[in-house]
């Protein structure tokens, strides 16, 4: 093999040696990434329910004054 040869074929490895570090790289940050993803995904269910169950609690509680004042009503007959 030629010096020439053997250059290029050193330079190659070491591109290869560095491309596959970034990838590393990148592979890393995506996982980061992907996991804070995750843990807003789960803050933005929370946030759904806690809405949910705040409208239930509500809606509840008007039920509970609708059924009082029927009950009042129909006490005074």
């Amino acid at each position: 093999m030629s010096d020439s040869s053997k250059d290029e074929l050193e330079k190659l490895r070491k591109l290869r040696t560095e491309l596959e570090s970034i990838l590393a790289s990148i592979e890393g940050e995506q996982k980061t990434v992907e996991e804070g993803m995750e843990i807003l995904r789960q803050k933005v269910a929370i946030r759904e329910l806690e809405e949910s169950v705040r409208r239930r609690q509500e809606e509840l509680a008007g039920l509970g004054l609708e059924k009082k004042r029927l009950e009042d009503e129909t006490n005074n007959l």
